[in-house]
């Protein structure tokens, strides 16, 4: 049950805010928090101490200060983000601080890094209840006791505001996180989950794609699990349950040592779906080898949204044979077809950082073109590939083809090939008209034939009568 609240309400009548705060700096925000003073940031940090001696930052002290600020907090419409990185160690104050603050309507943003108590988080769950503004929550720095009171308050929030919800640097376990996700299963609006530096393993991957599975119209477009203890089993129940993800654009698994090229093997159904909308893939200190990266090759080929994938060359464990994967994912040289159809998407692959001296030369050269607008890639990596023009191919659509061969050709010296190019648009053009002698040289001959017969004809005509 919620507590009477204290009388607040009675004592505002008459209070001077100077007497009831422990500093002058905490009078002058509880001050302008009453007064709904515009003119000042629409942050505010409690603290245990100073930190940068803004005026935004509330530094806890002796007295009933907490009270205090909770009950303006909840009757504050210009507050748009509460960070809470300390409270009293006394938990009436702390609860009648959390009492204050249900009454708020005005909160986008709330992050907590501080114990409520067992009262405090029951008061919380009043608050994501009643608030329907709030459109991101994060705790950090939480120990392991506190993933029942984190789950039970979560199952209270039901606003469609709710977007991006955060657990990260916690000792929670992994039956605690797959608790407290559980309480996710009907947060399909979420939009970003922030689960770095946790203890989620197997359970807590279990759990988290059981959540996504109810989700059946998924808005998540973020997802970072870095720092983790998820391994190649945890992975792939994950990812299992990752079908309805289809608006996923970012996903971060960096420093998860126990993921193996099984478990990144596990990844390609999602690279591969039709609906893919992935574009960053971040897999930092993850010695996955080559065939891990034979497995990330594979599963790339014919995605058209990935552009983005993080990894460190060396701590991979990636040797010649993961890197001709790799280049054969971007240019494939056994076709002017299948270079044409190779991923022109890839835009960064590797450390990600300015300097790519881990990547092998050819990597750079197709992962440049790529990357630069200017260009069609694909008409790079043909003419790079192919010095000769096999124009063989093309006959079956016959003259038809001609205007697109030509066409072709323009669109490379637009974007600045002129050297590249060469002297090949003529001989192709050549070579297109000496490979379909019927269809160029033949029309002249029944043309020829036609014009004989007419004569012929009309000699006969003559002759007869």
């Amino acid at each position: 049950m919620m507590t009477e609240n204290r009388d607040y309400d009675v004592l505002v009548q008459d209070i001077n805010i100077g007497d009831i705060t422990s500093s002058a700096h905490n009078a002058d925000i509880i001050r302008r928090i009453r007064n709904g003073d515009t003119g000042w940031s629409n942050r505010l940090h409690i603290l245990g101490y100073e930190i940068d001696g803004d005026n935004d930052e509330f530094i806890v002290g002796a007295g009933d200060d907490l009270g205090w600020l909770g009950y303006f907090i909840g009757r504050s419409e210009a507050i748009d983000v509460l960070e809470v990185q300390y409270l009293s160690e006394e938990g009436e104050q702390v609860d009648a601080f959390m009492r204050g603050i249900t009454h708020n309507q005005s909160i986008k943003e709330l992050s907590i890094l501080a114990d409520l108590g067992d009262q405090g988080f029951e008061n919380l769950g009043y608050f994501l209840r009643n608030n329907n503004a709030l459109t991101s929550l994060i705790f950090e720095a939480f120990e392991a006791q506190t993933a029942h009171n984190i789950a039970m308050a979560l199952e209270q929030c039901r606003h469609s505001s709710f977007r991006s919800f955060g657990l990260e640097t916690t000792n929670i376990s992994d039956e605690g996180f797959a608790e407290i996700v559980t309480a996710l299963r009907t947060q399909s609006q979420l939009e970003k989950l922030h689960l770095k530096y946790n203890n989620i393993g197997r359970d807590g991957c279990v759990a988290l794609g059981n959540t996504f599975r109810r989700w059946e119209a998924s808005n998540l477009t973020y997802l970072d699990l870095s720092n983790n203890n998820i391994d190649d089993i945890g992975l792939q129940a994950l990812v299992e349950g990752m079908t309805n993800c289809s608006n996923l654009e970012q996903l971060y698994l960096s420093d998860n040592g126990q993921i193996t090229a099984a478990g990144i093997r596990s990844i390609s159904p999602l690279l591969q779906s039709e609906t893919c909308s992935l574009e960053v893939l971040s897999l930092y200190r993850i010695k996955f080898g080559d065939n891990g990266a034979i497995a990330l090759a594979d599963g790339l080929r014919g995605n058209k949204s990935m552009r983005n994938l993080f990894f460190a060359p060396t701590l991979a464990g990636i040797t010649d044979v993961g890197w001709s994967a790799f280049s054969k994912l971007l240019c494939d040289t056994s076709s002017i077809n299948n270079t044409y159809l190779s991923n022109h998407t890839l835009e960064r692959i590797g450390d990600g950082c300015s300097d790519y001296d881990a990547n092998p030369p050819d990597i750079e050269q197709y992962r440049a073109w790529n990357k630069d607008e200017r260009r069609d890639a694909a008409i790079c990596k043909i003419l790079e590939s192919h010095p000769d023009l096999d124009m063989e191919p093309f006959f079956q659509w016959k003259l038809k083809f001609l205007p697109v061969i030509i066409n072709w050709f323009g669109r490379a010296q637009e974007a600045g090939l002129e050297q590249s190019l060469g002297g090949r648009k003529l001989s192709s053009v050549y070579s297109f008209f000496r490979g379909m002698p019927m269809l160029v040289g033949g029309h002249q001959s029944q043309g020829q034939e036609k014009t004989r017969r007419r004569s012929r004809k009309r000699r006969l005509d003559g002759e007869t009568k």
